[in-house]
């Protein structure tokens, strides 16, 4: 039997669905970046994912028992996306349109509309599951995740009714006090402490001394070349040959070397 959740540490998603208004818990996040990073690049469409509990165990660094998943698979199930494409326009979309489980072996199916925002992307946010999985909170994920779309360009901004919307949050986080400590803070503490990027924000707008829009910066943290390594796996799988730094990259079948 072939198992899809292989050691593939990296997951695609379209700027629609990095800023899509939707809220999930701690393990149906956890689950849902799990089977992300069972679709690549060159992936032209979705299929059945097929994988043994132990695996999906190993890969999310827990214990489960079937109930527990079934649990979680149901509750997916039920949760929806919200995506706002313009004026008097949107979509709301499934994040899965199957879940089965049989004496330990476990499959599912990605909602097939999902395919123009996890399919064959020109523009999306790398995110990296290692490190997501150690944020403790789902708004880490979130702006993390933003803060990847935007990462080779170094900056953007975000109003504050934007980003209250986005994360469907209380009427009480309007406060930037509250959205401050509560969302914001930790955030950015659990980011720059287990992410491969050093961020930051500041306020960037006023009205009337209310702040209504903060800029955040965000600087690539690769320390080490196996840390440089997998990014280039990962962008680059079909490339023979990458320069960087004057070392020849070379990435094609599946293998990485370096000289220089």
């Amino acid at each position: 039997m072939a198992n899809d959740l292989t050691n593939r540490n990296y997951l695609r998603q379209a700027p629609e669905i990095v800023k899509a208004k939707y809220s999930l818990t701690k393990s149906e996040s956890d689950l849902v970046l799990a089977l992300l990073t069972t679709i690549t690049k060159d992936d032209e469409d979705f299929k059945d994912y097929i994988f043994t509990k132990e695996e999906l165990e190993k890969k999310l660094g827990v214990k489960l028992d079937s109930k527990q998943l079934q649990n979680t698979a149901r509750s997916l199930m039920q949760k929806v996306l919200l995506i706002e494409k313009g004026k008097n326009k949107w979509e709301i979309l499934a994040w899965f349109s199957y879940f089965g489980y049989d004496n330990g072996v476990a499959t599912c199916s990605f909602d097939k509309r999902l395919k123009p925002y996890l399919l064959n992307l020109q523009q999306y946010a790398l995110g990296h599951f290692g490190a997501m999985m150690k944020f403790n909170s789902n708004y880490a994920r979130r702006i993390y995740l933003m803060c990847k779309e935007w990462d080779k360009v170094g900056s953007f901004s975000i109003s504050i009714e934007e980003l209250n919307k986005i994360f469907e949050l209380p009427k009480s986080y309007q406060n930037f006090a509250n959205l401050k400590a509560k969302v914001l803070d930790p955030s950015v503490e659990e980011i720059n402490k287990f992410g491969e990027i050093d961020i930051s924000y500041a306020e960037s707008r006023k009205i009337r001394k209310k702040v209504t829009e903060i800029t955040f910066t965000i600087k690539r943290n690769i320390t080490s070349f196996d840390g440089f390594r997998e990014d280039i796996k990962e962008l680059y799988p079909n490339e023979e040959l990458i320069l960087f730094q004057k070392r020849v990259i070379k990435c094609s079948d599946g293998k990485l070397a370096h000289s220089g």
